[in-house]
């Protein structure tokens, strides 16, 4: 064959492979854009789900452990959902009253917080020789009552009512979600064994225990993700609000628990936490407040990073600060609120996933010996372990030597020659 054919027959073959990789990616892309689509138009049935999901990592240990004491997990299910419904409604007795008169009496001061705040921003524009025009509480009252007697703002009135209904359709498929989130994780803690054996069976063989291995690491992630962050949430609400308490500040326990509350989001929630502490100190215009205020959230923040997280959570998958504050800017892009609480789980989970095919499948490392790509176990001592922070997101149980999955009810030997646990 002369040269030329020879380049000829290379150049072809060159762009015949760039024309197959350009329509594979056109493919690729296609299939994920009408995969995304479909998921968009069922996206009603994921928030009651994904809570479904939740709710059982959280009361999974507590049906397992009834069940190894020969409890069948219906009945265990059936009670550690009445305790569960008991404790909520001992919690509900005992704290909605207090939540109550705290908001009652912070919609009260609502009117004098304002004025203190105008009044803060008119002393900092004579200070600063600013000319602002700032009006009081009642002044602002005044024009808004004024906006129902002045017909021009009828059309506006008519789309506040119009989007009121809305809010109200909202509200009623927020309790339907939330009412239907514990049927769904009832039956899938009852099912669980069946459950696994047929998504074990859509499996094929050859590829069976190397997806259980990778699912084992996933459900060990969430499922200490999900506990530990609840367990340090409630610690940290409970730090807050005896804080507060103590200060003698207002609506302490409302604050304590937002504050709790959002030191689920890693890394902002903090921030806000503390922001609504300081806010209260600053209603109450009481300077030396204000800074306790300050050191007892740094402090309970402390707490939480050398002490509490390394306790509770043993297990870290390694997630960079950027990292999560940008996944956590593109989760609140997405999906609002609830995708700033799922952008780190999830984050965790595709590092996890991917991880694992770029060791075995790029690097051409066996899977048997890759335990975990991407999860760390905390080491060591209990002093040292004391001594470390949390620098990411920050889950899972322990995992131990074999590499045993924490699936769900997993069971001592599997189907078609694949081993009951990862």
């Amino acid at each position: 064959m002369e040269p030329e054919d020879r380049d000829r027959i290379n150049r072809y073959d060159w762009l015949r492979g760039v024309g197959v990789a350009s329509w594979s990616v056109v493919g690729l892309l296609a299939v994920t854009a009408i995969f995304v689509w479909l998921i968009y138009q069922i996206r009603i049935i994921w928030v009651p789900l994904i809570l479904a999901v939740l709710l059982t990592f959280l009361v999974k240990p507590a049906v397992d452990f009834l069940e190894n004491r020969r409890v069948p997990r219906v009945g265990g299910g059936c009670l550690v959902y009445l305790l569960l419904g008991g404790v909520l409604v001992v919690i509900g007795v005992l704290i909605v009253p207090i939540i109550s008169q705290q908001a009652t009496d912070l919609a009260d001061r609502v009117p004098e917080a304002i004025d203190s705040g105008l009044g803060f921003v008119e002393y900092a524009a004579d200070s600063l020789d600013l000319n602002l025009d700032v009006v009081g509480a009642e002044s602002l009252m005044e024009e808004f009552t004024g906006l129902f007697s002045d017909p021009p703002n009828l059309e506006v009135i008519l789309d506040v009512l119009t989007r009121a209904g809305e809010f109200a359709l909202g509200v009623v498929e927020g309790i339907a979600i939330v009412l239907l989130a514990p049927v769904l994780a009832f039956y899938i803690l009852v099912d669980t064994h069946n459950l696994r054996r047929r998504a074990e069976r859509l499996i094929p063989p050859a590829d069976r225990a190397e997806v259980i291995h990778v699912a084992g690491q996933v459900s060990r992630a969430l499922s200490g993700f999900i506990r530990g962050q609840l367990m340090v949430a409630l610690i940290v609400g409970i730090l807050s609000s005896l804080a507060l308490w103590v200060l003698d500040l207002p609506f302490w326990l409302i604050v304590g628990l937002l504050a709790g509350l959002l030191n689920i989001v890693p890394f902002i929630g903090p921030w806000v936490g503390g922001a609504l502490g300081v806010t209260t100190a600053l209603i109450v215009g009481d300077p030396i407040k204000i800074l306790w205020v300050i050191v007892a959230f740094v402090l309970i923040q402390q707490f939480d990073n050398h002490l509490v997280s390394p306790l509770v959570l043993r297990a870290a998958v390694k997630l960079s600060p950027v990292t999560i504050i940008l996944v956590l800017l593109v989760g609140g892009s997405l999906g609002g609120l609830f995708g700033v609480l799922i952008a780190v789980p999830t984050t965790a989970v595709l590092k996890i996933v991917l991880g694992h095919l770029w060791r075995t499948r790029v690097l051409g490392e066996s899977w048997e010996e890759v335990s975990s790509p991407v999860v760390v176990e905390f080491e060591g001592t209990g002093r040292e372990r004391l001594g470390r922070t949390r620098l990411g997101a920050v889950i899972g149980p322990e995992e131990d030597q074999s590499g045993s999955s924490n699936l769900p009810d997993r069971e001592e030997s599997g189907e078609d020659g694949s081993s009951g646990e990862a």
